[in-house]
């Protein structure tokens, strides 16, 4: 039986030690532990909701990326969100943000957006740029959108 293809692209880039240096990234595949990320993705989107969500984000994928940590750990995710200043939920136990996002992530799917053409960024004019794309892309979709003058 042949191998699955996202397992050969997976061993691929964690084998990869120059992926990302160009951009000033370290990236670190061979620690990264696969995990359910919805509780990641409630905090960003609270971050977000704070005016936080760029910085959230970025420590996120540092944690994921750089750091090894388990994003899908409730402990961590508390002291990651202190670091970047987040402010916890009232009622932390209760399912709010958790319905939101659901709710969120559902109307994306209608979208057509799949998790297998992710990156996924639809820009304003209605210009759609999904999965991986070169850099001269988004800068073509973001001149587009930028007025002459």
């Amino acid at each position: 039986m042949e191998a699955d293809p996202g397992e050969a692209f997976v061993r691929q880039v964690a084998s990869d030690t120059s992926f990302g240096v160009a951009d000033g990234l370290d990236l670190r595949f061979s620690r990264a532990l696969f995990t359910n990320t919805f509780g990641a993705h409630r905090l960003v989107a609270r971050a977000a909701g704070q005016g936080l969500g760029e910085r959230m984000a970025e420590r996120m994928f540092r944690a994921y990326f750089t750091d090894g940590l388990l994003i899908s750990d409730r402990t961590t995710l508390a002291l990651l969100s202190a670091e970047a200043g987040v402010v916890a939920a009232a009622g932390t136990g209760g399912t709010a943000d958790a319905d939101e996002l659901r709710a969120e992530l559902g109307r994306v799917r209608a979208l057509g957006v799949l998790v297998d053409s992710l990156p996924y960024v639809r820009f304003g004019d209605g210009t759609v740029l999904e999965g991986a794309q070169p850099e001269d892309a988004y800068r073509a979709a973001l001149t587009a959108l930028t007025p002459a003058g």
